[in-house]
């Protein structure tokens, strides 16, 4: 199996693991002192999380040739806006989840009844949202550029089934923040990043196999955005 198609791969066993984990009695488990934070938001934050980031950084070897590609200007750039993307996807992370936990632990979730908890709903849906999305998209985009502009892999049938597979893992992801969030941040977002993979993957569409992260991204944000748009559709 190519290289990609393992990491595409641990990232769905690492997707299925942070749903499984939100159900877990982790859940349950109240830190001291002060019942600060759940156990759930510390290993969502310092092992499950964690690993969204990691793995990229190896999608970024992979699509730079062991990172050859960052030599040039233009490849520092792509990296420099990677690195920042990290930045704003680990802040906006950790300022959801401890939003979240005092929002949700603290507070009448249905009915904002003071400035507290005002401020907690914003900065989990809002604040915290915002900066993880513009991460998540300063993370993706340049390595689609990057790999668009180094084509290197050539995919057989059997790899793209794997592929395609796990883009559909990934796609349900995306569908939960998409279509159950009480705000339209992750639909604004996952609109705006399938709107640039569909017109980078035009461009390639007729060597796609060469252009495997492209691909995977393309699969995973359109089928997570139809099932977005279908069940918004009679919400």
């Amino acid at each position: 199996m190519k290289s990609l198609n393992w990491i595409f791969t641990l990232s769905s066993i690492n997707l299925i693991l942070v749903s499984l984990e939100r159900f877990s009695p982790t859940t349950k488990i109240l830190l001291q002192p002060y019942n600060f934070l759940r156990l759930h938001e510390v290993v969502q934050m310092t092992t499950l999380i964690l690993f969204t980031v990691i793995l990229p950084v190896f999608i970024l070897r992979e699509v730079t040739n062991n990172f050859a590609a960052l030599k040039n200007k233009q490849g520092f750039l792509q990296l420099l806006l990677f690195m920042i993307g990290i930045y704003f996807y680990a802040t906006g992370n950790g300022l959801h989840e401890v939003s979240s936990f005092n929002f949700n632990n603290f507070c009448n979730i249905k009915q904002i009844e003071n400035t507290v908890c005002g401020s907690f709903f914003f900065n989990d849906y809002y604040t915290g949202n915002i900066f993880y999305f513009i991460g998540a998209a300063l993370m993706i985009i340049p390595l689609m550029f990057l790999e668009k502009q180094n084509p290197r892999m050539g995919f057989n049938k059997k790899d793209i089934i794997i592929l395609a597979i796990n883009a559909a893992v990934y796609s349900f992801a995306i569908f939960a923040y998409a279509a159950f969030d009480r705000v339209l941040v992750g639909f604004v977002y996952t609109l705006i990043v399938t709107g640039i993979t569909g017109g980078l993957f035009w461009q390639i569409k007729k060597d796609y196999r060469r252009y495997p992260l492209i691909t995977y991204t393309l699969i995973a944000y359109a089928l997570g955005t139809a099932l977005s748009i279908f069940q918004k559709s009679f919400t």
